[in-house]
């Protein structure tokens, strides 16, 4: 059974929690379908690139910092992930892909490329293209948005 989404005349309210609540639906089939949360798929595609300390790591994604540390943890014992100390300076932990974590993250992407379009098989061309746009303008908005626990001094 398909769920249905009332919009009520409280638009900015109902938008708030369509977006939260679709976001949550999102990740969760995306898991199910995938075999990897978006959060775990956005921190291996990061590693991509090749080493990278942990520090940075934690920094390039949206992901909170114990989280990463934990998915970095539970992908080494998994063999995805190779964690060194830094030969140049001993605190720092360096993060990279195994051979078989690129594998993996190549098959992750292709999982990511099929549920992206059968997501969007309902939607016109230019509907993606105008939805994607309206996304970009939320994202936009929400940086430009002034946070109401700092002041000015």
């Amino acid at each position: 059974m398909k769920e249905v989404f009332i919009i009520s005349t409280c638009r900015t309210e109902d938008l708030l929690y369509l977006l939260m609540h679709l976001n949550k639906h999102i990740a969760t089939q995306f898991e199910r379908c995938a075999g990897v949360s978006p959060n775990r798929l956005e921190l291996l595609c990061k590693l991509t690139g090749g080493e990278i300390s942990q520090s940075d790591l934690q920094k390039a994604v949206s992901i909170d910092p114990a989280a990463v540390t934990r998915h970095v943890q539970q992908l080494e014992a998994e063999g995805i992930l190779l964690r060194t100390r830094s030969e140049i300076d001993n605190r720092i932990t360096l993060v990279q892909l195994t051979e078989e974590g690129r594998n993996k993250v190549e098959a992750f992407k292709a999982e990511k490329e099929r549920f992206m379009e059968e997501l969007q098989t309902d939607l016109t061309e230019a509907e993606r293209i105008q939805f994607l746009e309206t996304l970009q303008k939320l994202n936009n908005q929400i940086h430009q948005m002034k946070d109401p626990g700092k002041t000015n001094k």
